[in-house]
């Protein structure tokens, strides 16, 4: 076995255990009653033996479901804006986010005064989606767009 403990510690470890009963039992005599047993007894020591000596548990974060939504990054960004500003807009749009989360992307595109509509999968990440509508900009034909989007939903396959 390892080794065993001093004396001195020992007798340490009795006065800690004897203080913190004690001081359940009664808090308002456990320092007069530690006094006249062990002489040289201070109240700092009182108190060194009444402090708590285990770390804390740290709490674990609960892994959110809505990870694998390509909404999601950009809804934390927006959340932690909102704590280092304190500025109400980001939290809006994260909620905005958070309640779309789960729906698919709507791209308009506007090609010659007509608007064309597109729906893509929730599971792609915003900036891809934000490139998509940048690069959507410069079709100039309802063919050309349709091409971009079959060739980005082939690229963008999960599974």
């Amino acid at each position: 076995m390892g080794k065993p403990f001093t004396p001195e510690r020992l007798a340490n470890i009795r006065r800690l255990r004897k203080a913190r009963r004690l001081y359940k039992q009664q808090p308002v005599f456990a320092f007069a009653i530690l006094c006249a047993e062990f002489k040289d007894y201070t109240y700092e020591q009182f108190q060194d033996d009444l402090r708590i000596r285990n770390k804390s548990k740290r709490t674990k974060n609960k892994k959110s479901s809505l990870v694998r939504f390509g909404r999601y990054f950009k809804m934390i960004q927006f959340l932690e804006l909102y704590r280092n500003t304190g500025i109400v807009d980001y939290a809006r749009q994260a909620q905005k986010l958070r309640s779309v989360i789960t729906k698919p992307y709507r791209v308009l595109v506007k090609i010659e005064g007509q608007y064309f509509e597109y729906g893509l999968d929730p599971t792609i990440a915003v900036k891809e989606v934000e490139r998509l509508v940048y690069e959507l900009k410069k079709c100039k034909t309802e063919i050309e767009a349709d091409k971009m989007i079959e060739h980005f939903r082939s690229m963008n396959r999960i599974g």
